[in-house]
């Protein structure tokens, strides 16, 4: 045999053994006599390229006619059938609903494009990636659908000396020292049927009172008025939106912890890119005020809010706290403003019930700030709230009074609402060729009783960290100590010592 003859059947071989078992299934049965071996029986090379798929023939004749050319030997890959996107059959659903939808023969009545949208959406093996901190991504070959997948664990370990702060905080009250899984978080997000119908699933199934965080869709098609709705942060303080795993920091400083709205049940219009400037943002945004994973929708005592972003630099990355790029400068001026009606916590929508079980109204402003340029990075925020009582409730009586038996049992007096003023200033600085990166942060906290009682007692903290970004974000070890101090009688004590060492890993 000819070594042009021995290619020839090589390439025969490459071609059968790519092409699908479909190719095969028409075969006319044999009998055992036919199956016997015969030189006579043996199928040409043609009958072989005939029972390869279409668009393989042209492939293995091409590979053939180089092959007998003189211009010497070429190996040709024989390319695998392109997929093929399934035309969508109500037929042949596996649901017991599904026969009920079989087609009036010769009648369409169906909107136009409609069984393309519910067909197979092909996933080309070239757009399954994976990208540090943002996950697995998953694309159809059509672009109409995206998947990301990602998880993201906080390991925290704590040496605290002191009282941080109210009983909410979480942390203990005395010298602790313990080691602990802080934040485990599942994230799905992506898009469905068009890049414009975004959806985001967070899930964090270390918490005791809820496992979901996120579950919203964002509906992107129009740049100017952008529809959100779901449970998700608040666009209050800027602090507060950047996601945990993107601070500089091992946590966010005292002042989001008494000043923010958190996440809620709600619905906002925005846009990332107002009228196409490539300087303003916006969000205008109604919420139930009722807080994480309480769906329920008992009254109108609803959150009003309006955020407004100017970016006179132009858009970048500002809600992350480190400036990785080593960008030129950068700037990102925030101011909002919320209403909340009918609060039942003292701090708005986070923190303890009123203790006679009673409501309050609450403004709420904030002015922010984030700077960065070659490495540095500074953060401001500027918060404000003031409140009054709405209605006072009936739980006034203290433990173990009865004014039916004890006449001179007097009353508990309504608790105020937090009215005050918070404040803080963060700056951080990643030294060039390195991975380390140096930041200090300091924050107060002012009771405002000048118009009505507070309830709020004066703190100031100051904090400084170090970092290594083993891969910036997604992989980090970080350390800091803080110090906290707390009002009392005009003069400020010894609160809380605090030393932290966190290391995060997101894949």
């Amino acid at each position: 045999m000819t070594s042009t003859r021995i290619i020839c059947h090589a390439l025969v071989v490459i071609g059968i053994a790519s092409s699908p078992p479909a190719a095969w299934a028409q075969e006319t049965p044999k009998s055992p006599e036919s199956e016997a071996p015969s030189e006579a029986e043996e199928p040409t090379v043609d009958d072989v390229i005939e029972r390869l798929p279409e668009d393989q023939q042209e492939a293995v004749k091409k590979a053939i006619e180089e092959a007998e050319s003189p211009g010497g030997t070429k190996v040709i890959v024989v390319p695998p059938p392109e997929p093929q996107t399934r035309k969508y059959d109500p037929s042949q659903e596996t649901d017991q609903d599904a026969a009920a939808e079989e087609r009036v023969p010769g009648l369409e009545l169906h909107p136009k494009g409609e069984d393309e949208l519910m067909g197979d959406h092909v996933v080309d093996r070239g757009d399954i990636k994976f990208r540090p901190g943002k996950g697995v991504e998953i694309n159809s070959a059509d672009d109409e659908f995206q998947l990301r997948i990602r998880v993201r664990v906080q390991f925290l370990w704590t040496v605290l000396n002191g009282e941080v702060g109210p009983k909410e905080a979480d942390e203990p009250d005395e010298v602790t020292n313990n080691f602990r899984i802080r934040r485990a978080r599942f994230v799905f997000q992506g898009h469905a049927f068009g890049k414009h119908n975004q959806y985001k699933l967070e899930i964090d199934p270390l918490r005791a009172d809820n496992v979901v965080l996120d579950y919203y869709l964002d509906f992107t098609k129009n740049r100017d008025i952008q529809v959100r709705i779901g449970q998700y942060k608040i666009s209050s303080n800027r602090q507060r939106v950047i996601s945990s795993g993107n601070l500089q920091m091992v946590d966010r400083s005292i002042v989001n912890a008494e000043f923010t709205l958190d996440r809620d049940i709600s619905l906002d219009i925005r846009s990332r890119d107002f009228l196409g400037k490539d300087k303003m943002r916006y969000v205008l945004a109604i919420s139930t005020g009722n807080g994480l994973n309480n769906p329920q929708f008992s009254d109108f005592s609803m959150v009003y809010l309006v955020r407004f972003e100017y970016l006179p630099l132009g858009i970048f990355r500002d809600y992350s706290e480190v400036d990785f790029a080593r960008t030129k400068p950068r700037l990102s001026i925030g101011v909002a403003y919320s209403f909340f009606q009918g609060a039942t916590r003292v701090r708005g929508m986070i923190g303890q019930d009123f203790a006679d079980g009673g409501t309050a109204n609450y403004h709420f402003a904030y002015v922010d700030a984030i700077f960065k340029v070659r490495g540095f990075s500074a953060i401001t925020e500027l918060a404000f709230r003031e409140g009054y009582r709405k209605n006072i409730g009936d739980n006034t009586e203290p433990p173990g009074c009865d004014l039916v038996t004890d006449p001179s049992c007097s009353l508990v007096d309504p608790t105020a609402p937090r009215n005050g003023i918070g404040w803080m200033m963060q700056a951080g600085y990643l030294v060039p060729n390195t991975r380390f990166e140096l930041a200090a942060r300091g924050g107060l906290i002012k009771a405002i009783s000048t118009r009505r009682a507070t309830s709020l007692a004066d703190r100031y903290a100051t904090t400084f960290s170090l970092s290594w970004y083993f891969a910036r974000h997604p992989f980090k070890i970080q350390a800091d100590v803080s110090q906290i101090w707390n009002a009392d009688q005009e003069r400020y004590l010894d609160g809380a010592t605090t030393f932290r060492l966190q290391l995060q890993a997101s894949l």
